[in-house]
């Protein structure tokens, strides 16, 4: 049987922090301008931070970016030699070195591959708390137009709808199992970024919604059929009913604006909202035909327009108080002339050219941040019709930021994780947790046949190890000596899994220089000896098995797959082995059932009354075999604590006779073994043997993290629980599992075992 997933492979992922630092990029966005900043500044000190290899990742790619790379540093470059010709003050460059800087994002989202998923949820999530707070300001009365967390209506209006049309992009990440019950977020997020547009009352917004259409139709369609066509129809829809309800003030508002610009028109009145941005205009017109090629100084707009007024040209109006041209293109022209101008364009178009390149491509999960990064750009070209975009820092910082995040994501999707050449997975706790890991070692040979699975395990667990057919090597802790960063060396290991956290041998994985070192987020020290880390909580409350946890640390290797409980068993490898100890022992005629009363303290134990009265009803039963099983300290306290046991006639007792090789060949060879959830159970159930697993109802020991995985398993537990489950003491549960009740399983493989000879 084939157990691979046939899902198409991931990109190779990093870790929950760079996760969560995706997920923060859009709410802080909104929430403030210091927000944004400290977002940039965390992504610029992980670009200092691995300078090297993000370095890389730029120059891998250079034929691709260096349209965008040159269109903002060219911007900063000319921002700085005219900051020295012209005698600026140097906080004329923060603007510029903001577009700069946000060129790290770039390398540092390849560089890091977070979960593209936080990034969809973070904007979805962002852009809904973004419509509630502007229906609190404006619906409680405290402002007229809302404002969210920004100091500009027009600012928090405009971000706002760019989030939610950027959301609608989304649908394909909400396919995905773990957000396929909230793939009604990103609908819902296009209608709350229309709302907080509506309630800030930016018209000139709303400009930009035809220029987005065309790719939100153009490539929507084709992505996610009628879908996306259908909430763009839903998005219009709602704003046309706007429009019909008088106490939204759509409708006055667009009259007004249609009424200013007639007022404008006939009798030149610039003392309104739309007439004072049409007088700008012919400023800023005036303005570039006496200066075409560099125009009248980034800072010298407000000169000039007094200027201008002074000399008859333009009226006395409040547009003489204003700072910009309140257009984009236009406040360029008139400010940086031609040369300004054409690097605006360029930071507009080398994008676009960009994403619309992806686009293009075969689709390898870059498509929705494609299509975001052209509505972005479409978007900011709409508001830049009415705005300045980048005059303030805000949106300007957020525009940079939200495109080179885009582009790093979507070289990071179309990244293919390097195929291991030799694993490495630690395992040094118990028997039981050992024998569970195998599937991992299993799957990960059916993916790479090519590579050498090398399993780390205390020594005592090696015999069972080396006899799982998916492991090259057997590697013990004892083996690894003293020195265990040099013994991890030696290995050539290029990939460690951590199943088993080890404090010491993650420091020692780090120092032996091991290049991709996977491990929990549940421990502190990963967080600085591996460069991969897992979160291996379930989502949406989902339990795992213990054998389906280790497969989350395959993530970062670019594989979310975890099998169901029912192809465990499918993936353990073992071969059973022969030993003269056991042969011995099995020799003998009779069907031969292997009781194992305790649990070396793990998990909770069937009472030994249970078990003395199991063995008194197998004896009744012909040709039956009662093997006593355990270590030799446990064969000690059964002969203190259940003598009945011991003394029975069709009892044998092996405790302590037989090492973990031996013990492994009987195991093999039994017809049927019960335990509670303890090594030899698992291990059973993994050579295909008949169990009886038995188990309390009690989070984590029950069945559903630790129930025996095989074909013949067999696992018994008394639901509902006592009350008293979390003392041991009062607990009832195993109690309550009857002797009668295993019996009847050990007669059903008994008439199995007969019925073929029958």
């Amino acid at each position: 049987m084939n157990t691979v997933s046939s899902s198409r492979p991931l990109t190779e992922s990093g870790s929950p922090a760079s996760s969560t630092l995706l997920f923060a990029l859009p709410a802080l966005a909104l929430s403030s301008k210091s927000g944004l900043g400290a977002v940039q500044l965390v992504i610029l000190l992980i670009f200092i931070r691995h300078f090297t290899p993000v370095l890389r990742g730029y120059l891998r790619h250079w034929g691709e970016l260096s349209g965008v790379t040159l269109a903002f540093l060219l911007y900063f470059l000319v921002s700085l030699v005219r900051m020295v010709v012209d005698h600026q003050p140097l906080h004329t460059l923060d603007g510029p070195s903001r577009l700069l800087f946000g060129l790290s994002c770039i390398g540092v989202m390849y560089y890091l591959r977070p979960r593209i998923r936080y990034f969809w949820l973070g904007l979805c999530i962002t852009t809904l708390l973004a419509a509630a707070v502007a229906a609190y300001q404006v619906l409680s009365g405290q402002m007229e137009r809302a404002i969210g967390f920004t100091h500009h209506a027009i600012t928090f209006g405009d971000l706002a709808l760019a989030s939610g049309l950027m959301s609608a992009c989304g649908l394909a990440a909400f396919r995905d199992p773990r957000l396929v019950r909230l793939n009604w977020l990103p609908g819902l997020a296009l209608v709350a970024g229309l709302l907080a547009s509506v309630l800030s009352g930016s018209r000139g917004g709303w400009l930009a919604l035809p220029l987005v259409l065309i790719p939100l139709l153009t490539y929507g369609k084709r992505m996610y059929g009628n879908k996306l066509p259908l909430l763009c129809a839903l998005m219009l829809g709602l704003l046309a009913l706007a429009f019909a309800i008088p106490a939204t003030g759509v409708a006055d508002r667009v009259w007004l604006a249609l009424m200013e610009v007639r007022r404008y028109l006939d009798t030149g009145d610039a003392t309104t909202s739309v007439g004072i941005r049409l007088e700008l205009w012919r400023a800023s017109v005036m303005m570039f035909m006496e200066h075409p090629l560099l125009g009248v100084g980034r800072d010298g707009f407000d000169n000039a327009l007094h200027a201008l007024a002074a000399s008859g040209r333009l009226q006395q109006s409040p547009a003489l108080e204003y700072s910009s041209s309140h257009n984009d293109l236009l406040h360029h022209l008139a400010t940086g002339g031609i040369l300004d101008a054409s690097l605006l364009l360029m930071m507009y178009v080398a994008p676009l050219r960009y994403f619309r390149a992806e686009l293009r491509r075969q689709d390898q999960g870059q498509h929705p941040l494609a299509l975001a990064g052209v509505v972005l750009v479409a978007a900011f070209i709409g508001f830049g019709l009415t705005d300045v975009m980048f005059w303030l820092m805000m949106p300007k910082v957020f525009y940079v930021m939200m495109v080179c995040s885009l582009i790093g994501m979507c070289l990071a999707v179309r990244h293919s994780a390097p195929t291991p050449r030799r694993i490495l997975i630690t395992r040094t706790d118990n028997i039981g947790d050992v024998v569970l890991t195998l599937p991992l070692a299993g799957y990960l040979k059916q993916l790479y046949p090519q590579a050498e699975i090398v399993f780390l395990c205390r020594r005592y667990a090696a015999a069972v190890v080396a006899q799982c057919r998916h492991v090259d090597r057997v590697l013990t802790l004892e083996e690894l000596g003293p020195d265990l960063a040099r013994g991890l060396k030696q290995t050539g290991c290029d990939t460690v899994l951590f199943a088993f956290p080890r404090r010491e041998l993650a420091w020692a994985a780090r120092r032996a220089g091991i290049a991709r070192r996977i491990g929990s987020t549940r421990r502190i020290y990963h967080w600085l000896s591996c460069n991969r880390l897992v979160n291996l909580t379930s989502p949406l409350g989902v339990r795992l098995h213990e054998a389906q946890l280790s497969f989350k640390l395959l993530l970062p290797l670019g594989i979310d797959y975890v099998p169901e409980r029912e192809q465990i068993w499918t993936l353990y490898g073992l071969d059973i082995p022969r030993h003269p100890d056991a042969d011995a022992v099995l020799a003998g005629p009779g069907f031969k059932v292997i009781l194992h009363p305790k649990s070396n303290g793990n998990g909770r134990e069937w009472p030994l009354a249970h078990y003395t009265e199991l063995a008194r009803l197998l004896g009744k039963v012909d040709g039956v075999r009662v093997l006593v099983t355990g270590s030799p300290a446990e064969g000690e306290l059964l002969a203190q604590q259940a003598p009945e046991l011991l003394a029975l006639p069709n009892v044998e007792n092996l405790c302590g006779r037989l090492d973990l090789a031996a013990f492994t060949a009987l195991v093999g060879g039994c017809d049927g073994l019960v335990a509670s959830g303890t090594g030899p159970l698992h291990l059973a159930a993994a050579l295909g043997r008949p169990v009886v697993g038995l188990f309390p109802p009690l989070k984590p020991i029950d069945p559903v993290r630790w129930a025996a995985l095989g074909q013949r398993a067999h696992n018994l537990v008394n639901e509902p629980s006592c009350g008293h489950c979390a003392d041991p003491a009062q607990c009832s549960c195993m109690l309550a599992i009857t002797p009668q009740q295993v019996l009847a399983v050990i007669q059903g493989w008994r008439a199995e075992q007969l019925a073929p000879a029958a």
